[in-house]
């Protein structure tokens, strides 16, 4: 769930240097130019945007059955986007026009490294019309660290053994494993790529509630949060492919 923390970063701090980020150890540069196997078919949880959305979720025992039927066979996904050139373009669907657009942030697998099975290290480029950073992430047994500049972990964004570890805690927010559903937004995916992911619920020590839905190869396509009672979609992916997206430019 880094897309909060990348928004607030790229708009407090366009175009400025590495020595002017709260945390200096993360990689900053200035603005520029910018399936799941072993369970049969059936009942999934779908989204809706600016509704209840969780619905007919999997149990979490069916979502263990699944991932031990996964890790067995192939070894663990990676549940965030691993492929080079691969770009991804994500928009805040609560947020109204012109402003959703020019608030777009691209990102794009720029270096990619797995010397052993399910383990290894992704550089990502994130991009927005306020500027641009750059992020190395650690994938190790289906999970995945932020590391800084020495190489150490910073912060823990899936935990190893993921799906499998059903809950954690990192930096004051604790973590659950909701279940398994199936995203409506697929139909930007190729046919090779699997709708179904796992949702994950985040409960900081203050602010709202926040799921957010995983997808093998993708990492975070939906993320919703709580307000008000209803879950509202606050980060969508709207756009894929191994090309880089425009950015929206004010004239």
């Amino acid at each position: 769930m880094l897309e909060p923390f990348i928004r607030n970063h790229l708009i407090r701090h366009a175009r400025v240097d590495a020595s002017k980020f709260d945390n200096p150890d993360l990689l900053v540069a200035e603005a520029g130019d910018a399936s799941l196997g072993c369970l049969p078919g059936g009942s999934h949880g779908q989204v809706q945007q600016g509704a209840p959305v969780i619905r007919r979720l999997v149990p979490v025992a069916a979502l263990i059955l699944l991932a031990a039927c996964q890790y067995q066979a192939r070894g663990p996904l990676r549940y965030g986007p691993w492929e080079e050139g691969l770009t991804l373009a994500y928009e805040d669907p609560s947020v109204p026009e012109p402003q959703r657009t020019q608030q777009r942030l691209q990102v794009r697998v720029e270096r990619a490294a797995f010397p052993s099975e399910g383990d290894g290290t992704v550089r990502l480029d994130y991009s927005s019309i306020q500027g641009s950073l750059t992020l190395v992430l650690r994938h190790h047994d289906g999970g995945i660290a932020l590391l800084g500049a020495d190489g150490k972990p910073l912060a823990r964004l899936l935990p190893e053994g993921f799906p499998r570890t059903q809950t954690w805690e990192d930096h004051g927010t604790a973590y659950r494993v909701v279940g398994r559903g199936t995203w409506d937004g697929a139909r930007i995916l190729p046919a090779t790529s699997s709708p179904v992911g796992v949702w994950v619920e985040a409960q900081p020590a203050h602010g709202p509630l926040r799921r957010t839905l995983y997808l093998p190869g993708l990492g975070e396509v939906e993320s919703l949060e709580l307000r008000d009672g209803a879950w509202i979609a606050v980060n969508r992916l709207v756009g894929r492919g191994f090309t880089n997206l425009p950015i929206s430019r004010r004239p």
